[in-house]
């Protein structure tokens, strides 16, 4: 979902290798269209089919909150394959009518466009849906309810409410709000309002320095109440408010269409495409499931859905045998599905991931099977201390302290904005603790998410933690490997606060820290680090037994966190 500056310039030329070809060919284009919905809302539609194309013809749909001139582009895109590229808005957005109401709407809207478009003279009956960010939450929105004309979907990067945005661990993003403003100020995109990065950073340093509720944050930036924002706010957990916007278990197991997922290591919506995916894989039927594709690599946001291939995404530089087409294998994902084409070449089995170091693609027919060992490291009583992989002995925990009144912290940059790698800046916090494992003894590939089991108790009703590690070459050289956060009063039920009552030990699980697949190098190291949530773009937690949106620096608590000796973490192995 984060459209940083750069990311945001990237999207104008997600298709540009086709533009040249396209200059030379002559479309059908009707802007015009209108879809009616029950409640008297109309949705605008843009239909675009090569001139001359033998109708009726399968469609290929972007449910779309993103209205762009580039949007005829990427019609041509797949009009060049033989499809009739068609757009739908949503409600508020370019000539559609009503209110745009992020992620309330989609299910709903979606399924009745398809029934209209699938009724059209030049619909041949089947429909694809495809796209990436919000465009791939849409997708998972839609197949909530499965309408006979709906094909496949190619959900790219897709964003998950409640998981991975607005609230990731149950802490909101400040930038939340920038974009709440980038998407609703107009029918189309406020584009000065968001890129205008200069503005944020300040709005974000002015809350954090000055103790103010988050509640606030709308009225400190200038535009008074904002509706969305304040209503967001009251869901800090994935409660019913973010679950009803996606399949339910349920509606999982209906699920039967083929499905191609698409995302990056450095996607900062990973989690929200894994998410899915795994729900599928655990819910859905059997011949759904056989056809449901994964494909991750060493992509950012932007390419993870076909964009601008960005290198290198610093630290690392990303060999060029993971530069895979991805339009074209989404062009030969829609001959497969639509057209009873072959099964595109590249994908050997249902799940194709590369290791990067050893610069290879994989193949593995389930997530079970990808891996053949797990490293199990326990933390230590001391972070002088190496983690070790047997449970030390005693009952001594390892000590996490720090004054949530002190902003030191607060307005550091952890992320540059470009991917969801952090930097070393974390090593600058003055709260933090260390970890290192012993040096490996030989080279192994990391598949997976980093898990932590931590057994640990606060001394204060809540606390927001964020955890991060990496690879520490023998050379000294840090290498990004994962990063999660965690608010701990939605640790225990993810949907609702659970206040910890003090030195009562409990067991918690971080299950999703991102996926990566690197080649790890004997003599590297494991480095762990344990600290405060607290950075720029992150909402401040005092650990006040209330509503983190209405703390003030008034409510701010000394906290002691004790990680006990049962506390572990595990690394998958290939």
């Amino acid at each position: 979902m984060r459209l940083k500056p750069a990311l945001l310039i990237v999207t104008c030329f997600l298709l540009y290798g086709s533009l040249l070809s396209a200059q030379q060919k002559r479309y059908v284009i009707d802007s015009t269209l209108e879809i009616p919905l029950k409640d008297g809302t109309v949705l605008s539609c843009m239909l675009l089919y090569q001139e001359g194309a033998k109708l009726p013809l399968p469609v290929v749909l972007r449910a779309n909150c993103y209205p762009s001139k580039y949007d005829t582009l990427r019609a041509q895109y797949v009009a060049d394959s033989g499809y009739a590229g068609v757009f739908v808005y949503n409600r508020g957005k370019s000539r559609s009518s009503g209110s745009f109401y992020p992620m309330e709407n989609d299910a709903a809207d979606n399924y009745a466009a398809i029934d209209w478009i699938s009724k059209q003279s030049w619909c041949n009956g089947k429909i694809a849906m495809y796209g990436g960010s919000y465009l791939g939450f849409a997708q998972w929105a839609t197949v909530k309810k499965i309408h006979p004309a709906l094909k496949t979907i190619v959900p790219q990067v897709a964003v998950g409410p409640g998981i991975d945005y607005p609230n990731p661990g149950g802490i909101f993003l400040t930038y939340m709000l920038q974009w709440l403003k980038y998407v609703r100020n107009n029918h189309y995109l406020d584009d000065a309002t968001f890129l205008d990065e200069k503005k944020w950073k300040q709005l974000n340093t002015d809350y954090l320095l000055r103790g103010m509720p988050f509640s606030e944050l709308d009225n400190l930036e200038g535009s008074g109440m904002d509706t969305i924002f304040q209503r967001w706010i009251q869901h800090p957990g994935n409660d019913e408010y973010w679950q009803q916007m996606t399949p339910t278990q349920e509606e999982f197991s209906r699920i039967n269409i083929p499905i191609l997922t698409t995302t990056g290591y450095f996607d900062d919506d990973q989690r929200g495409a894994i998410y899915y995916y795994n729900m599928h894989n655990k819910y859905g039927p059997a011949a759904g499931v056989k056809e449901h594709y994964l494909f991750i690599g060493p992509f950012d946001h932007a390419g993870g859905q076909g964009g601008k291939r960005r290198n290198p995404i610093p630290p690392y530089e990303i060999d060029t045998v993971a530069m895979v087409d991805q339009k074209q294998l989404v062009l030969d994902w829609f001959n497969y599905t639509l057209k009873d084409g072959p099964k595109p070449a590249f994908l050997q089995d249902r799940i194709s991931v590369f290791a990067m170091g050893e610069n290879k693609w994989h193949y593995f027919p389930s997530l079970e099977k990808m891996n053949r060992d797990t490293l199990t490291y326990y933390l230590p009583s001391r972070q002088e201390e190496a983690m070790s992989i047997r449970k030390r002995g005693g009952k001594k925990p390892l000590v996490l302290s720090f004054d949530a009144a002190d902003t030191v912290d607060d307005t550091l940059i952890i992320y540059d904005g470009t991917s969801s790698l952090v930097s070393e800046a974390v090593f600058k916090k003055k709260y933090l603790l260390t970890l290192t494992t012993p040096p490996l003894d030989h080279d192994m590939i990391l598949n997976g998410s980093i898990t932590a089991d931590l057994w640990l108790s606060s001394g204060t009703p809540d606390a927001d933690l964020m955890f991060s590690w990496w690879e520490v070459d023998s050379e000294g050289k840090r290498w990004p490997l994962a990063n999660t956060a965690q608010r701990l009063s939605l640790s225990i039920d993810k949907a609702k606060p659970v206040f910890w009552k003090e030195n009562e030990t409990r067991h918690i699980s971080l299950e999703n820290p991102a996926w990566m697949c690197k080649q790890l190098k004997k003599g590297s190291r494991i480095v762990m680090t344990i600290s405060p949530a607290a950075n720029l773009y992150w909402q401040k937690n005092y650990g006040a037994a209330k509503d983190v949106s209405q703390q003030t620096l008034l409510d701010a608590l000394m906290h002691e966190i004790h990680f006990y000796p049962e506390s572990h973490i595990s690394i998958p192995v290939m």
